[in-house]
């Protein structure tokens, strides 16, 4: 180790700053912990300081008396900007009924007191620091020293840990808290041996609110902060040495000019909180420690447990899961003995999980598999919390926006589905498509396309048409508070997404012609002129066929239906999709031992795009004519592949039916492949012309039972891209054709067609081993 990443030596820890008598008095927290505060809510009463400052963006201070009004948490300050280079970014800062920093803005404005935020604004802050959940442990939870404390103690993890220092105790003092927490910190910080550039740079930040917040007031100041941040802050108040290395340089680049930037509230739930589904601050399971801060606020210190056993066993039974009263005393009694042997003073969360675990599980538990108690408790564990802002709260223009939008268009949604078929012929239906897929775009849940013209695969277009889904959700307020990121309107939010996720592409030619046809779809005029070279590079790049035939299959609807999605942007698409046919053209020949049903409708969106588009585009035949050909020729081509060549060529007039038959494979597991293929392309040509069925017919009337056994399973495939209608109209021709027209119908078989292939295999090898014996058998099995 060098000797710049040496630990520095720990300075010794000044009492003063577990001091309560102090004009500071520094309280050092873990986000969203009950235990924080609740002893922070106690001490302020009791101080009574003339100033609470908290850790939070200063940005919002001069809207602090929003959060006066009658929320419902968990809710979250949104912080978001965008770059003059289009880059777009936002930041969350949770505040649940139990998060310290919410109770100290409550309870220090119902004190009297100066509530201030003194963080950085998250604009100054993401050029360092590019976490978007800014309440997070960090460095303080991976610290050496927490690993050590875990090892000696016991402790499977840092989550752990705390509750072992600071939560399960409930008669734990603000006196002890202070000091344990302060000393804990410290040291977990000096054997980090440095902070980060942006820890050092909001320390400063802060230093400066605090010191300005001594000279502005009288009276102590009480200073709320992630307990990481404490040891740094104190020593720069009292000029003490606290020397530390920065872990990581300053950035080389100089921060982003900033165009747009925005703040807000915004409503938020626990399941976006729970650390166990990937949030990185906050505690595991934030429905129980909600239970806790509840119950010890009513003096139940000691039944936090089993109000979440009824609440697990609720579920279970929700869930037709047996839970009965014997499990249930053997559940109590195994968390109360493992509570006490952890030495825990009341029980904990592990302790009520290891014993529902032990007490219900009745089942071995194999590796990935999950048990409906674990769902159960999961579910409990995390809680259903969904925040609710008061009316009146102050929003981003792009709600605004969005609201007026929808309240114009009669397109409001309620908490019943309701549903709109749309004309899209119609200019005023159009403008209501239009207006939905920006919502599809944005991600706005409860929007949902569920019907209509498909116009990016095969559907019939003889009707131009949608039908959409509408239904309030809960997440709705919180998604187009968060779209806000990208624009003050819903037209200039959804194009600005557009543009982000096409500059995130890479390689993906049919993701960026979908995004080329959601903006015609959305009605985002400046959309090809801004998406169209991306496209391009994409088309260019993309080294798969079957991407770059999906992209042509994009380019081609939008080509074709201009006058209601395109709006005039023709003659540029055009150029497009010959771009597109040309590198997919020549991908297929690159690929052609890469073969599967994807490749297939490439082929099939590639013939197409030239028999619809070719002639007005000016296309020249003679390559695709060409490369087909080699395709169809060549031995080391995949059967698949090989009739999907001829199909094409057949539907283009190439070559004929003659070609076709000489083409078609004897061998039993490689011509239903085959057919398969020429049928994907020549469906129409397939169906005019009896004497391929009765090639067919005789090749398959020529195998014996185990080939035709071989080749069934890829001639049923082959088979299935026609109707039954139609498969109906092939079998009385065919019989025709071989003058059988009078034969009756088969009737449906009694049983599967796999059932039936499985007593043919049985059959054909019961009449074999007859005849090896010289066995002449009877009736039906008569040779």
């Amino acid at each position: 180790m060098s000797a710049a990443a040496e630990p520095a030596a720990a300075p010794p820890l000044d009492p003063r700053i577990w001091s309560c008598t102090e004009r500071v008095v520094f309280f050092p927290v873990r986000h969203h912990s009950p235990a924080c505060a609740r002893l922070l809510e106690g001490l302020i009463a009791d101080l009574r300081p003339a100033a609470v400052l908290v850790e939070g963006p200063a940005d919002f201070n001069p809207r602090l008396a929003e959060l006066d009004a009658e929320h419902q948490p968990p809710l979250a300050i949104y912080s978001y900007f965008a770059t003059a280079t289009g880059e777009r970014r936002g930041a969350f800062y949770p505040f649940c009924d139990f998060s310290p920093e919410w109770v100290a803005l409550r309870e220090g404005r119902k004190s009297g007191a100066s509530v201030a935020f003194i963080d950085l604004p998250w604009v100054d802050v993401a050029p360092l620091d590019r976490r978007a959940n800014r309440y997070a442990d960090g460095r303080l939870g991976r610290a050496r020293y927490t690993q050590e404390l875990c090892r000696r103690l016991g402790v499977d993890d840092w989550n752990t840990l705390w509750d072992t220092l600071f939560e399960i105790d409930p008669e734990l003092s603000v006196a002890d808290y202070l000091r344990r927490c302060h000393s804990f910190c410290h040291h977990a910080r000096i054997a980090e041996a440095g902070a980060s550039l942006a820890d050092v740079t909001r320390e400063a930040f802060m230093g400066v609110r605090i010191r300005d917040t001594l000279a502005q007031t009288q009276g102590q100041v009480l200073v709320v902060t992630g307990g990481f941040h404490c040891p740094a802050l104190f020593a720069a108040l009292h000029g003490l040495r606290f020397e530390e290395p920065t872990v990581d340089p300053a950035p080389d680049e100089p921060p982003p000019e900033i165009r747009d930037r925005g703040i807000a509230l915004t409503p938020y739930s626990y399941a976006r909180i729970d650390s166990l589904v990937g949030y990185e601050s906050g505690l595991p399971n934030p429905g129980f420690y909600h239970q806790i801060w509840k119950d010890r606020a009513s003096g139940q210190h000691a039944a936090s447990h089993r109000h979440l056993l009824a609440a697990g066993v609720r579920r279970l039974r929700e869930k037709q899961q047996t839970a009965n009263t014997a499990d249930l005393i053997a559940v109590e009694t195994a968390a109360q003995a493992l509570a006490a042997l952890r030495g825990h003073a009341v029980v904990w969360r592990t302790d009520l999980v290891d014993a529902m675990l032990g007490g219900l599980v009745k089942d071995d538990l194999t590796s990935g598999s999950q048990h409906p108690l674990l769902t159960a408790l999961n579910q409990v564990f995390r809680g259903t919390a969904r925040g609710r802002l008061a009316a009146g709260t102050p929003q981003p223009p792009l709600v605004t926006d969005i609201q007026r939008t929808l309240r114009n268009a009669a397109l409001e949604p309620d908490v019943t589905t309701q549903t709109r078929e749309l004309a899209l012929d119609r200019s005023d239906e159009l403008a209501l498509s239009q207006t939905l897929h920006r919502l599809r775009v944005l991600g706005i849940p409860g929007f949902e396309r569920v019907a209509g013209t498909d116009f990016v695969g095969r559907g019939d277009l003889s009707r131009l048409w949608e039908k959409w889904s509408l239904r309030w959700m809960p997440e709705f307020d919180a998604a187009c508070i968060e779209c806000s990121v990208y624009g003050a309107s819903l037209g200039e939010a959804t194009g600005a997404r557009l543009v982000e996720q096409a500059i995130r592409l890479e390689r993906d030619a049919e993701g960026a012609a979908r995004l080329l046809l959601d903006s015609a779809l959305a009605g985002w005029a400046p959309g090809f002129a801004q998406l169209h070279q991306r496209v391009v590079e994409l088309v260019r790049t993309d080294a798969a066929f079957t991407s770059v035939a999906k992209a042509l299959e994009h380019l081609f609807y939008l080509y074709r239906h201009d006058e209601y999605v395109g709006r005039h942007a023709r003659p540029e698409v055009g150029l497009l999709l010959t771009e597109a046919q040309a590198r997919a053209l020549w991908l297929l020949e690159a690929q052609a031992q890469v073969v599967d049903h994807e490749t297939l409708d490439g082929v099939r969106a590639l013939l197409q795009a030239v028999h619809l588009a070719g002639d007005e585009l000016g296309w020249d035949r003679t390559e695709l004519v060409n490369t087909l050909t080699r395709l169809g020729t060549a031995n080391t081509t995949a059967p698949l592949l090989r009739g999907a060549a001829a199909g094409a060529l057949w539907s283009l007039g190439t070559i004929n039916l003659t070609a076709i038959l000489h083409e078609l494979p004897a061998a039993p597991d490689h011509v239903g492949d085959f057919l398969r293929g020429v049928f994907a392309l020549a469906r129409e040509e397939a169906q005019r012309n009896t004497d391929l069925l009765v090639a067919i017919d005789r090749l398959l009337l020529s195998y014996d039972d185990e080939q035709f056994l071989v080749a069934l399973p890829s001639l049923r495939l082959a088979f299935t891209y026609f109707t039954p209608r139609e498969k109906d109209h092939l079998a009385r021709r065919l019989l025709q054709a071989v003058g059988q027209a009078g034969a009756a119908p088969l009737p449906a078989l009694a049983v599967s067609p796999g059932d039936a292939a499985r007593a043919l295999g049985f059959e054909s090898r019961l009449l074999r081993d007859l005849a090896r014996h010289g066995l002449r058998g009877a009736g039906p099995f008569q040779p």
